[in-house]
C-alpha cells in the first residue's frame, strides 16, 4: 500500500514538473523576436471570450474581441512585458508573456493559434475571430 502511494506521489510530481517545464517566461529579447510579425487567436481565461491580435513587424496591431475592434501599437519593455496601446487611449496595457508550447500566455489571455511571418495585417481580422469562436 505504501509503495503504491509513493509511486502515485512520484507520478503526480513528474506530471506537474513536465507541465511547469513547458511554460517559460519570455525575456525582452525573446519577446521582440517572437511577437512581431504574428497573428494570435485565443481566449480570455476568466470570461471565455474569443480574441485576436495581429501584430506587424513595425509594432502596429489590430485587436478584435467581440464587437470591439482597435488599431494600436505593441512595445516590449526592458523587463519583457508586452505593452499595448490603442489611441486615442493614453494608457498602455502591459502583460507578462510566457510561452506555453507553441502558444503564449499574456496573463489571462491565452493563445490557441499562432501564425508567424505576418508582413501586413491589412484590415481587422474578423474572420479569424469568427473561425476561432469555438476554440
Amino acid at each position: 500500500m505504501r509503495r503504491s502511494l509513493c509511486l502515485l506521489a512520484l507520478a503526480a510530481a513528474a506530471v506537474a514538473g513536465a507541465a511547469t517545464a513547458q511554460t517559460v517566461r519570455l525575456t525582452a529579447e525573446e519577446a521582440r523576436a517572437e511577437l512581431f510579425g504574428v497573428e494570435l487567436v485565443g481566449i480570455e481565461e476568466s470570461t471565455g471570450d474569443s480574441w485576436s491580435e495581429c501584430i506587424e513587424r513595425s509594432g502596429r496591431t489590430w485587436y478584435v474581441r467581440g464587437e470591439e475592434r482597435k488599431e494600436g501599437f505593441l512595445d516590449i519593455r526592458p523587463n519583457g512585458q508586452a505593452c499595448f496601446n490603442y489611441p486615442p487611449d493614453l494608457d498602455w496595457a502591459c502583460f507578462s508573456v510566457a510561452r506555453e508550447g507553441e502558444n503564449y500566455r499574456f496573463d489571462s489571455f491565452i493563445t490557441r493559434r499562432v501564425r508567424r511571418d505576418v508582413e501586413d495585417c491589412g484590415v481587422p481580422i474578423d474572420a479569424w475571430v469568427r473561425l476561432g469562436a469555438r476554440l
